[in-house]
């Protein structure tokens, strides 16, 4: 690793430049956060691009890990691509980062190209989730982008086997310039202490979902679900925790179903541990492209009994089953069943649940997470 920071850390050049396309509580700007706070307790000094100021939710934290901020302001229109190259060789050349770590997909090739020619020779970029064929014409500029890319990129690092699998398949990249490594989570924060006992089900249970309130999520199965438990005569209370733009979406749809008082969507929180620990089962509700689902890690860490689509991602997380039920994607009925099952089977709960943890403690941990970003990075 880097040598510990000097007492004037700003006459030397930062170890790394991290790009994020914004500061949102969410997904890869956390996974970024995790990384910086690893990595400034080892003392290394970093830099941070966002391409969107938008969403500024990880400004504090970022500052309060002293981690200083670039805003790129490109714009719209083709002009922004241009732009982005430009802004990346001018970073590059006045910080001289060791490396580039990019987390926008695609953007990832003019920030490599820009680095390049700044004299930067080693840029990582992240890979989140499973390439979007099914969007047609705008599939094939994406992978335009990633091709562009590849002479410029040592890696592509991707968070799940089933994604780095469908990365080299359907981008069209070879092996050797993949790696997978698998998304963690903080499991200081995340432990079964945090839980009031061992998983026991509350009358009406509590069910949780934590994800961005997006389409490439599958909350609208989860409601449904309910809406059959109810008409079974289970009445279960869920949580809905985060944003996103299918917010209204999802309102609608659980008034329309008559849900309105066993529905609660609790936006954006940063209680995560303390919400889990009052939950009796997580449920993660995920579609064919999810990345990997850190919540999913999260919930298995604080010990909270999951049930999960059994989509590739899913299933490598819950090691096939062992360690969280497996159903059916987008359909409510088997949703529904899982979630019946799990509550009737106490025993079976505490069994997957203490496997998750156990899961969790061995391969979802930062150090590790973090050994592996420095490894291909040049930086350890």
């Amino acid at each position: 690793m880097l040598a510990p920071e000097a007492s004037t850390p700003a006459a030397r050049p930062p170890a790394l430049l991290i790009v994020l396309s914004s500061l949102a509580a969410e997904g890869c700007p956390q996974l970024a956060l995790q990384l910086a706070g690893h990595w400034r307790r080892q003392g290394w000094r970093l830099e941070v691009l966002c391409l969107d100021g938008g969403a500024r939710d990880l400004e504090p934290e970022f500052a309060a890990l002293g981690v200083p901020l670039h805003w790129a302001g490109l714009g719209a229109g083709w002009m922004r691509y241009p732009r982005l190259l430009a802004l990346s060789f001018r970073l590059c050349r006045h910080l001289h980062p060791r490396a580039v770590l990019c987390f926008p997909l695609g953007w990832h090739a003019l920030v490599a190209i820009g680095a390049r020619l700044a004299g930067v020779t080693r840029t990582c970029a992240h890979v989140g989730n499973a390439p979007p064929v099914w969007t047609g014409r705008a599939f094939v500029k994406f992978r335009l982008w990633v091709q562009l890319g590849r002479p410029f990129t040592h890696r592509l690092l991707c968070c799940s086997r089933a994604i780095r699998q469908a990365t080299i398949r359907d981008f069209g990249v070879r092996p050797r310039e993949t790696r997978t490594i698998h998304n963690a989570c903080d499991l200081q924060r995340f432990t079964p202490a945090a839980r009031a006992r061992a998983p026991y089900w509350r009358q009406p249970p509590r069910l949780g979902m934590v994800a961005r309130l997006e389409p490439h999520k599958d909350q609208p199965t989860l409601i449904r679900a309910l809406a059959l438990l109810r008409d079974q005569g289970l009445r279960p209370q869920l949580w809905l925790i985060g944003d996103g733009s299918q917010q209204a979406r999802l309102t609608a749809l659980v008034q329309s179903l008559g849900l309105g008082s066993q529905v609660r969507l609790l936006g954006s929180r940063r209680d995560i541990p303390e919400l889990l620990a009052q939950l009796d089962l997580f449920v993660f509700a995920a579609r064919p492209d999810e990345g990997f689902g850190i919540a999913l890690a999260e919930a298995m860490a604080a010990g909270v009994p999951v049930v999960a689509s059994n989509v590739p991602a899913c299933h490598e997380v819950l090691a096939g089953g062992r360690c969280g039920l497996l159903v059916e994607p987008a359909s409510a009925p088997a949703l529904a069943a899982g979630i019946q099952a799990v509550l009737a089977d106490l025993a079976g709960a505490r069994r997957r649940a203490a496997s998750a943890r156990r899961r969790a403690r061995r391969h979802f941990a930062i150090p590790a997470m973090a050994r592996a970003y420095a490894e291909e990075l040049g930086l350890a």
